[in-house]
């Protein structure tokens, strides 16, 4: 198992509950995107992308995604969400992982092939499963317990851990 802090550039916990400001929150809290070479402007193409339709797939997962020029390779960023964003899924249920992908038109393959993967594995019925049991472990909006932390970060370890190995961490 990974280390924590091997992925604590690429990984946040999220408190919002609505997905325009969870998405803000996992932008402004996970490192891996200050590197980009516009910040705001990224911001802004994965909020427009949002109205335009959700990114919420269902099963606990949204995956939102921009488009910013200049960047040299794909990135992501995971935001865990203890009590669920309201995210207008695709199934009506909330949202506990929420990534937000960086690319730049010039990496569509890149951008494609992640995208793939990360689709790949929560159409996996285990993940799944896990991922929504999520919402049987907490009674929001109380404090997350160290048992429920170390359980979301279990999942991510176990199910996504290829992103911050890709991610260079």
């Amino acid at each position: 198992m990974s280390n924590p802090s091997d992925y604590g550039s690429v990984i946040c916990h999220i408190d919002a509950l609505d997905k325009f400001d969870a998405i803000n929150e996992v932008i402004d809290k996970c490192s891996i995107f200050n590197s980009l070479p516009n910040v705001n402007r990224f911001r802004r193409a994965v909020l427009n992308r949002e109205a335009i339709e959700t990114t919420g797939i269902g099963h606990g997962i949204a995956i939102a995604h921009g488009k910013i020029r200049n960047l040299t390779h794909v990135q992501v960023g995971l935001g865990l969400s203890e009590c669920g964003v309201d995210y207008d899924a695709k199934d009506g249920l909330p949202v506990h992982f929420l990534f937000v992908i960086a690319s730049s038109p010039t990496r569509q393959f890149e951008y494609i092939r992640t995208l793939s993967t990360l689709l790949r594995t929560v159409r996996s019925p285990e993940v799944r499963d896990e991922l929504l049991r999520l919402d049987e472990n907490y009674e929001c909006p109380d404090p997350m317990s160290s048992q429920g932390d170390t359980l979301m970060h279990m999942l991510a370890d176990q199910h996504f851990s290829w992103i911050w190995h890709q991610n260079g961490q």
